[in-house]
């Protein structure tokens, strides 16, 4: 019987999408997938725990964002959670600077065994974005944001434009439910200096799926981002 999940079944199923994976990185992902499965028994760090939802939901939907993402990037993975999709996409282009971001101190505790475990290129930070985006340390440093399933539109906006550089952008993953009238990220964008670039809809073995790109094209007025509560009670 073959293993559906083998090197070379794995190796085919990237090779799809034009994602070329060799067998260092597999090896990488492979542990990567033992280690959140493991974890998962102690913390909630996924709710994604079968290892085909893993290879497929996490690793390969992650590996998507590769053709969007310029060489050598300082990346900032916001609301990381277990590392998604910041862990893949430094095992697959090692040459990324990836710093992972979560409120959760347990989660990023996680996350820096599995930097270390697989030897990335990579940080975790514990704190919550709306305080770290006023500190000169983290403000206006990164050439992308990417985010999963962290916030809707209007507060992710809020919360990233401030972590990047002029002309850099964040790239938010959603999912087939998708709706711009309830995201909101475009008033959201206009108020802090950026613009929605495009919000493209994509598959991913069946699964309908959208990427929404902001692009950060002035500098972010210093009151931005509010307190969260304030984010919360009145969206932009």
């Amino acid at each position: 019987m073959i293993d559906p999940f083998s090197f070379e079944s794995c190796k085919s199923l990237f090779a799809e999408y034009d994602i070329q994976l060799t067998e260092e990185q597999y090896d990488k992902l492979r542990i990567y997938a033992d280690m959140l499965t493991e974890e998962s028994k102690h913390q909630n760090v996924t709710a994604i725990r079968e290892l085909p939802d893993i290879w497929i939901r996490h690793f390969l939907d992650s590996a998507y964002l590769l053709r969007f993402l310029p060489d050598s990037a300082h990346i900032l993975d916001m609301g990381t959670g277990g590392g998604v999709p910041a862990v893949p996409l430094a095992v697959m282009q090692p040459v990324f600077h990836i710093t992972m971001l979560d409120s959760e101190l347990r989660k990023i505790e996680f996350c820096q065994r599995v930097i270390e475990r697989l030897r990335l290129d990579a940080a975790a930070i514990s704190g919550r974005a709306e305080e770290l985006a006023h500190n000169s340390e983290y403000r206006g440093k990164y050439d992308v944001v990417v985010s999963r399933a962290m916030a809707n539109g209007s507060m992710l906006t809020e919360l990233s434009v401030p972590f990047l550089k002029t002309d850099g952008f964040l790239l938010a993953m959603k999912g087939a439910q998708y709706d711009p009238a309830v995201e909101r990220f475009e008033p959201a964008a206009e108020a802090i200096g950026a613009t929605v670039v495009y919000a493209e809809p994509y598959l991913i073995c069946d699964e309908q799926k959208h990427l929404v790109r902001v692009q950060k094209i002035a500098d972010t007025p210093e009151r931005f981002p509010r307190r969260f509560a304030k984010i919360k009670r009145s969206p932009l």
